[in-house]
């Protein structure tokens, strides 16, 4: 997996028009754009899709308000900026990536794609950018930088989630649970050396925890090892209530999802999971 951090001028336009106002006179430059440029500004919203698509070979059916905005000061200081998160952003995977290979090679158990596209933002803005019919993402928050371990994997979280959009789409619930159970939880707990099962979408905590037992399974962890887990990640259960499903920890991501699926009514029965 190799994750290439770049900017784009387009898609740093589009999201200087249609993204937070950094500042007054940004605003103040956005609204002064509508008013002359109303036509171009409103046929620019699509774009974005198109963008993310094939950012590589993207050009405008109408450039005229994105030349404009390039030819200007405020767009000259917001590349200038944005270059500068992206080369942390790089800073931060390059420093990490060695090890967050290896450990998504064990988590997820399927190869994934070779290279993913991260269209590094504004950080200010506080942005976002997917889309249905792409792998490629924006990304740029005024955090990034405060824990970066929690950034890259918030990062490799959207872009899996991204890829998987389509899978099982009538149980997204199961997929959003397991997804967070793969990056948010386990790839960060190992790559930090702190667990951080307890963190995530709070709608998706129950559904995690009736999950959990089965996801040490998957992972491998012996039944003798399991009380090191739980004290671990702070999620207690009986051992004793569950029958170790030994064929768990040969399949890959995609298929624990769909054994939970399967299994659904069996998993969530038992509420005695708690917080240690």
């Amino acid at each position: 997996m190799k994750i290439n951090f770049q900017t784009n001028d387009y898609l740093l336009t589009w999201n200087l028009l249609y993204g937070a106002s950094i500042s007054s006179k940004v605003h103040a430059f956005k609204q002064k754009l509508w008013i002359t440029y109303k036509k171009q500004y409103t046929g620019c919203q699509k774009d974005k899709d198109e963008m993310l698509h094939d950012i590589k070979n993207y050009i405008p059916d109408d450039d005229i308000l994105y030349n404009l905005i390039f030819e200007t000061e405020i767009f000259e200081v917001l590349k200038s900026e944005t270059e500068k998160h992206r080369n942390a952003l790089l800073k931060i995977w390059d420093e990490n990536k060695k090890e967050i290979q290896k450990n998504l090679k064990e988590i997820l158990k399927w190869s994934l794609k070779e290279e993913y596209n991260v269209l590094v933002l504004h950080p200010k803005m506080d942005s976002i950018l997917t889309s249905k019919t792409a792998v490629s993402i924006g990304w740029g928050f005024q955090k990034d930088l405060e824990n970066p371990i929690k950034t890259i994997t918030n990062i490799i979280f959207i872009l899996l989630n991204n890829e998987l959009r389509n899978f099982e789409l009538e149980y997204k619930e199961i997929v959003q649970a397991v997804l967070e159970l793969a990056i948010h939880n386990e790839l960060y707990t190992r790559i930090s050396g702190t667990s951080n099962y307890l963190q995530g979408e709070k709608t998706l905590t129950f559904l995690k925890r009736q999950i959990y037992p089965y996801w040490l399974m998957y992972l491998g962890c012996e039944k003798e090892d399991m009380p090191h887990y739980m004290m671990r990640d702070k999620i207690a259960f009986d051992i004793d209530d569950y029958i170790i499903e030994e064929e768990l920890k040969k399949v890959n991501l995609q298929e624990f999802i769909k054994f939970c699926i399967k299994n659904q009514k069996h998993i969530v029965r038992i509420n005695h999971l708690e917080i240690i």
